[in-house]
């Protein structure tokens, strides 16, 4: 008598493939979804940046930041797409490596960021007087420089099949993942504090509000890539779950900063519909600390008059 085993096994097994098969299509939907709307998001706030706004020192990393976040999402659609189809002849590989590089580029733009804007709450005096006037574009033009110049070097070594270019990028990798990580943590740390405890908190602009929003989806999404990617080069037989969640979540880092200015830079006052062009000026003016900046010079000096 042949036992019914077999056929519950197999109907097990159908039922998890299904379950499984289920979540991936809604995984893929939702990351899809983002997707789209983190492009056009970065897309809208570089034409703002580019052709409406004023330039300042803050729109200048921003601008840098929506430029490098959208490359992310352009070369992990190339990457996949290389993956099936054949375009142009850009490999699958390059891609990915397209794809990891504009993210480093990403992850160094927000360290840049938090950095400066901590020195400038920590000591506003000292950074008011000795900043470069174009530090924002050195900075920036800078780390684009430095990224490409790695990546170049990167396939010169892996064109010359140099057994040391693993090495090398583990090392790049490595500091990437805890340096660029704890400057970032020490950063957020100082600038939550500095906004709930000043007492001029209620005129700090909303690019404060902005900017830890910002630092705190990138510990949250933008940080696992790095390290996985470190751990990719340790351990070469990396979990093919544990890299889909590094994509995912790299992908949920770069559509999430543009939602984030709306958000913040939007009036709740307001019923009607305002113009992107007023919420993200109310964002990235930051007026209420150019206020802030420009009295620190005068009280100073009005404490040195002082007998």
């Amino acid at each position: 008598i042949p036992s019914a085993f077999p056929e519950e096994d197999d109907e097990s097994e159908l039922a998890s493939f299904t379950h499984y098969l289920f979540l991936f299509a809604c995984l893929f939907i939702i990351t899809l979804a983002i997707f789209i709307c983190g492009l056009v998001g970065n897309a809208i706030v570089i034409w703002f940046l580019c052709f409406i706004m004023k330039k300042n020192p803050i729109t200048t990393y921003i601008l840098n930041l929506a430029v490098a976040d959208s490359c992310v999402l352009v070369t992990l659609a190339l990457a996949i797409s290389a993956s099936f189809w054949d375009i142009g002849g850009v490999s699958f590989g390059l891609c990915i490596e397209l794809f990891i590089s504009t993210h480093v580029i990403s992850l160094y733009l927000l360290t840049a960021i938090s950095a400066e804007k901590c020195l400038s709450v920590v000591f506003p005096i000292w950074y008011r007087c000795h900043r470069l006037e174009h530090l924002s574009e050195i900075v920036c033009a800078f780390i684009w420089v430095m990224s490409i110049l790695v990546f170049g070097i990167y396939h010169f070594f892996i064109s010359t099949e140099n057994a040391d270019v693993d090495i090398m990028i583990c090392v790049i990798h490595t500091i990437n993942s805890v340096f660029c990580t704890l400057v970032v943590v020490i950063c957020t740390v100082i600038l939550f504090i500095k906004f709930c405890c000043s007492l001029h908190r209620r005129q700090r602009g909303k690019f404060y509000t902005a900017l830890l929003l910002a630092l705190l989806f990138f510990l949250i999404f933008g940080v696992p890539l790095s390290v996985i990617i470190t751990v990719q080069y340790l351990l070469p037989d990396i979990n093919i779950i544990m890299a889909l969640f590094g994509v995912v979540s790299a992908v949920i880092n770069s559509s999430v900063n543009p939602f984030i200015y709306f958000l913040i830079g939007r009036e709740k006052t307001h019923r009607s519909r305002e113009p992107l062009k007023v919420v993200l000026e109310r964002v990235f003016s930051d007026k209420a600390d150019c206020r802030e900046d420009r009295s620190l010079p005068a009280t100073t000096d009005s404490m040195m008059m002082t007998p």
